[in-house]
C-alpha cells in the first residue's frame, strides 16, 4: 500500500537499502539519532575456530525499516548516501514513489519475527513457490490478531502461515494448527 506522502508529519515506516550489507551500521545510526528503525533477524549457525556458535543476522541483506516522518528521512538521508528508498516505479508523481508499508503489515511482521526465528523461510514476493492460499487471522497464542495467508511453501509439505510485506517480502512460520485461524 502506498500512503499520501504529501503529509510530511506523519509517522511511515519507509522500506529501505542499505547498500553493501550496510544495514546493521545504519542502525547504529538511526538508533543514535533516536529513528525507529527494524530490521529482520534470524539466528544462523557460524563455525568460529572450530566451534559451533548461533549468532543473529540479518535475514534479508540491505533490507531496513525506517519509522520516521518524511521530512526526518529526507534530512536523514542526505548525511548516510548508502541509505537509499525502496521504490516503486508503477506509482507517485514521475511513475515512482518510496515504498511504504503500512503500519498494520509492518506489526504482523515483526510479530512473525521475533516469535519464530529459527524456523523462518523468508522468500522474496516475486518468488511464487507457493501456491495462493485462504486468508486469515490468527485466534489466540502468541501470533494473536496476525493476518496472513495459509499456503504450502517450496520446502515444506505442511501449511505455515505466510506474511507478505507490500510487494517486499514474505515469512512463512512454523505449521500453524487449524484451530487457531479464522477464514478472512
Amino acid at each position: 500500500m502506498y500512503t499520501d506522502l504529501k503529509n510530511d508529519d506523519r509517522l511511515l515506516w519507509f522500506a529501505m537499502r542499505a547498500t553493501y550489507r550496510r544495514e546493521l551500521v545504519a542502525k547504529r545510526l538511526l538508533d543514535a539519532a533516536g529513528i525507529e528503525n527494524y530490521i529482520p533477524m534470524q539466528l544462523k549457525t557460524k563455525m568460529t575456530m572450530g566451534r559451533k556458535k548461533k549468532v543473529l543476522v540479518p535475514a534479508v541483506h540491505n533490507l531496513i525499516f525506517v519509522h520516521t516522518t518524511r521530512n526526518i528521512i529526507r534530512e536523514f538521508k542526505s548525511r548516510v548516501q548508502y541509505l537509499q528508498y525502496m521504490m516503486d516505479y508503477g506509482r507517485g508523481e514521475g511513475g515512482m514513489a518510496p515504498i511504504v508499508v503500512p503500519d498494520k503489515q509492518m506489526e504482523d511482521f515483526m510479530a512473525v519475527v521475533r516469535t519464530c526465528q529459527e524456523d523462518l523461510e523468508y522468500m522474496p514476493v516475486g518468488n511464487r513457490s507457493f501456491p495462493q492460499g485462504m486468508k486469515v487471522r490468527v485466534r489466540g497464542g502468541v501470533l494473536d490478531g496476525v493476518e496472513g495467508v495459509i499456503a504450502r511453501t517450496g520446502k515444506s509439505r505442511d501449511k505455515k502461515l505466510v506474511v507478505t510485506l507490500s510487494g517486499l517480502v514474505s515469512v512463512a512460520t512454523a505449521n500453524v494448527s487449524p484451530g487457531e485461524v479464522e477464514p478472512l
